[in-house]
């Protein structure tokens, strides 16, 4: 039950901030479809030419960075549900049981 109110707010709060977060050169975290694969996941940040810098606590969820201004834009076309500032929300930190 956790989980899904803690995607259900950042999906809520990432509506209500997505605005120009992702300036060139800034992380942007990114919200793919959570049933994705991280495989899937990784090679769609990456398709559309970002640096993956780590993964989030959701799935689905990673922080990547380009230095393009289209970047934003390829992230749309590969799949992302909600581009937002990774500093915001806290769940853009590995979880423990992948620090393992």
């Amino acid at each position: 039950m956790l989980p899904v109110a803690l995607l259900a707010a950042t999906l809520i709060g990432a509506l209500w901030f997505n605005g120009p977060v992702a300036a060139p050169d800034r992380p942007v975290a990114v919200l793919f479809p959570p049933w994705w694969s991280e495989e899937r996941t990784l090679g769609a940040a990456a398709d559309a030419g970002g640096a993956v810098l780590g993964l989030g606590r959701l799935s689905g969820l990673v922080v990547t960075q380009s230095s393009d201004p289209g970047f934003p834009e390829r992230l749309r076309a590969a799949g992302a549900l909600i581009l937002f500032d990774p500093r915001g929300f806290g769940l853009c930190t590995p979880s423990r049981e992948r620090l393992r």
